[in-house]
């Protein structure tokens, strides 16, 4: 719980700061909207960019855990073939 009160914490005085160096700018309003607006263009597209690499990364492992499970797969399929052919081998030298 104290970590949570101390990220609450932190954060509003993020928040409170950010806040306060708008209201004590020497820029004019225009000016500080305007850089506003940059920044927010600026995240924006770091947060499109981290998505789209995310979305890269996320289908990289999926590409990689299918290509697994399809050789878990044949894997599988070739030992039942074995054992299927050795039971019937054994089936035939018993009849």
């Amino acid at each position: 719980m104290k970590a949570k009160d101390f990220i609450g914490g932190a954060l509003l005085g993020v928040i409170i700061g950010a806040a306060v160096g708008l209201l004590l700018a020497p820029q004019s309003g225009e000016e500080t909207r305007e850089a506003i607006r940059e920044y927010s263009d600026e995240m924006g597209d770091k947060a499109k960019e981290t998505s789209r690499h995310w979305m890269e990364s996320g289908r990289d492992l999926y590409e990689q855990g299918k290509s697994k499970v399809a050789d878990a797969v044949q894997t599988g399929r070739e030992k039942v073939d074995a054992v299927m052919a050795s039971t019937s081998r054994k089936t035939d030298n018993n009849a």
